[in-house]
């Protein structure tokens, strides 16, 4: 669309930045923080990561605005999903989540 969403914009600009890294992910039942995701360097921004708790235990990675403390504060701005056990890698997570901000 033509108007600029300011948070899409932010979304966008940090995925760009993430796609250049290698992420590790914490598969736990709570999100927790992605490690090097670069905080300073996101725009105020920070990636997560979770797995449900129940089948099909699909798991989540998101994007969440980072408080403070750098700590990620739910609920995340855009998330996606990866089947059970998927180990997504950084560009797949990056394609995803970026499909989410255009579709939001």
């Amino acid at each position: 669309s033509s108007t600029q969403n300011p948070e899409k914009t932010r979304c966008r600009a940090a995925l760009d930045i993430l796609a250049t890294k290698t992420l590790y992910f914490d598969w736990s039942e709570q999100w927790a923080s992605i490690h090097d995701g670069n905080t300073s360097q996101l725009g105020g921004l920070k990636p997560g990561s979770r797995e449900d708790s129940k089948a099909p235990k699909l798991r989540w990675v998101g994007l969440f605005n980072a408080g403070s403390n750098k700590r990620i504060q739910p609920p995340p701005l855009v998330q996606a999903s990866f089947a059970a056990g998927t180990v997504p890698t950084t560009a797949e997570v990056v394609e995803a989540l970026r499909a989410q901000v255009d579709a939001a």
